[in-house]
């Protein structure tokens, strides 16, 4: 868990020194939705960020997702989520737990999608508060307590409404075991929908705008290599 957190914030220092300087003044969006699947890892080994084999997961989705847009990159984050713990896979170094694992989080969310020129790549950080409902076969953690979340993400846009998100979040139970039992990470992937607001508003302002959902493709500009030779013949 420790080892996520540190790469966790170390991020913002690499995106930021690269020097990217297109921040167009227009939000990107007004609200997202989101559908997907819900990955639990509470094997209880820290060192062990993404052991497959340690993960609680369903097969059909089992994670709801609600995302509102405020100002420069910054928006609230809302979602549900569960899991199955089947007694077949290890929780805290112990086999044989059953149950079921609940959790609901709003975090706050910066996306570096607007400083890296709003392509198909939209990474975010995340950070908020959370509460877990976990199985009571667990001695070793409460079966039910509240979670600091710290995590990460990142979007692949299609178009300018449907995309692809990927997301980790580290998960410290406050508890009288800080940094114990109670962490755990929870993984999730699914598709997400996001409506533009009409009526070319800017950043920071706050009035009623009517929402659709706009599914046209993006048209990347690249620079014209015959045009830029021509002139640098003409010099």
């Amino acid at each position: 868990m420790k080892v996520f957190l540190t790469i966790v914030l170390l991020i913002p220092c690499f995106i930021y020194s690269q020097g990217y300087k297109t921040f167009q003044n227009a939000n990107p969006y007004k609200m997202m939705f989101g559908l997907g699947w819900s990955i639990w890892d509470d094997d209880g080994a820290p060192g062990d960020l993404f052991k497959v084999e340690s993960m609680q997961a369903e097969v059909f989705p089992s994670r709801l997702m609600f995302d509102y847009y405020f100002y420069k990159g910054w928006s609230a984050e809302a979602s549900v989520a569960f899991t199955r713990f089947k007694g077949t896979k290890l929780v805290n170094n112990q086999a044989g737990i059953e149950g079921f694992g609940l959790s609901a989080d709003a975090n706050l969310k910066y996306s570096f999608y607007s400083l890296l020129g709003k392509g198909m790549i939209d990474p975010y950080l995340l950070m908020g508060l959370g509460a877990t409902v976990h199985p009571a076969s667990d001695t070793l953690s409460k079966s039910f307590y509240p979670t600091l979340n710290v995590g990460g993400g990142i979007n692949f846009w299609f178009n300018n409404a449907i995309g692809i998100q990927l997301q980790s979040v580290g998960k410290i139970g406050l508890t009288s075991d800080f940094f114990g039992k109670s962490d755990y990470m929870q993984h999730s992937i699914g598709l997400v929908v996001r409506l533009e607001s009409v009526g070319g508003g800017t950043e920071g302002e706050f009035k009623k705008e009517k929402l659709h959902l706009d599914t046209k493709k993006r048209k990347i500009k690249t620079p014209r290599k015959g045009r830029k030779d021509k002139k640098q013949g003409d010099a």
